[in-house]
């Protein structure tokens, strides 16, 4: 699994400095790095290559490596990182790039000194499927204790500038801040920016009797979207175009999105994705996507 850890745009649309990414040689690794390389190069920020080797251990008891294959598992690691370093130099001209070899879980060195306002972004696995994103043990860590927002990039597809980012929103706190991120990265890629909200009614079937409470749930759905429509336009300069969906918040994203899309979504808090739209959603909407899926993370208080 590749792992990027970079920059994103706060309240204020600051950004930060740098983009880390992650990278073990594996396809998923060099994909997620093509789509970090070209994020940088779009935001104007520094992109630092990182790889992590493990400790061999070895037998019934830890196998303490010598200092010969201490040397061998780094030089391997920095040959390996170098070379991706030089593909993405010359793809991106003008790009600052440093590179680092390191020990240690991925999780852990990619993770420090993170800030809420930077960026992490989770290769995919490339198998198919529900097992396809929590296949890997980092990608699932950095999910859960990512202080900032989470992007999982999957296939070639997601490479470069989206040719559209789609948002839900319910909402909540964590749903408001997807919408400004979402926004702000319309505006870097000027692209469009479609804001969806899903909505159900509770009671079904739906018969002569209930068909009131019906029309009224779908009227407080329409008016939340609206909010958040207007709040997207005031924000941003991009084409905002609104999306109202009768259905599952996972099945109207599922069928909104298509090839090229960037799909973001808002979760509460750290240490676990919790329940609600975005909490199953999440989980469900990483799993099946196509198209690469921001994680856009609140704070324990949301």
């Amino acid at each position: 699994m590749a792992l990027v850890v970079g920059v994103g745009y706060g309240d204020d649309g600051g950004m930060s400095k740098q983009i880390t990414v992650g990278y073990d040689g594996s396809p998923s690794s060099s994909e997620a790095v093509a789509w970090a390389a070209g994020e940088a190069a779009a935001r104007g920020s520094r992109l630092r290559i990182v790889t992590c080797y493990a400790i061999p251990v070895m037998g019934d008891a830890a196998y303490w490596p010598t200092g010969d294959v201490y040397a061998l598992l780094l030089d391997g690691a920095e040959k390996s990182v170098s070379a991706m370093r030089a593909i993405v130099a010359e793809q991106h001209p003008g790009l600052e790039i440093v590179t680092d070899a390191s020990a240690g879980p991925a999780t852990s060195v990619l993770l420090h000194d993170v800030e809420p306002e930077d960026l992490v972004v989770v290769g995919a696995s490339s198998h198919e499927g529900a097992s396809a994103f929590w296949l890997g043990s980092t990608p699932r860590q950095v999910v859960r204790q990512s202080p900032c927002p989470v992007v999982v990039v999957r296939g070639a597809a997601s490479r470069g500038r989206p040719d559209r980012v789609v948002v839900a929103v319910d909402g909540s706190p964590s749903s408001d801040l997807a919408l400004r991120w979402a926004a702000d990265e319309a505006d870097l890629h000027g692209v469009q920016l479609v804001v969806l909200h899903a909505w159900e009614y509770p009671y079904l079937p739906v018969d002569a009797g209930s068909a009131q409470g019906h029309d009224i749930t779908k009227i407080d759905a329409a008016c939340l979207l609206d909010r958040a429509t207007e709040a997207a336009r005031e924000r941003c300069a991009a084409d905002v175009i609104d999306v109202l969906v009768e259905d599952t918040p996972v099945s109207a994203l599922l069928e909104t999105v298509r090839d090229g899309d960037l799909v973001v979504v808002g979760s509460r808090g750290r240490g676990a994705v919790r329940a609600g739209l975005f909490g199953s959603t999440v989980n469900s909407v990483l799993e099946q996507s196509a198209v690469p899926v921001v994680v856009v993370r609140g704070t324990p208080a949301d």
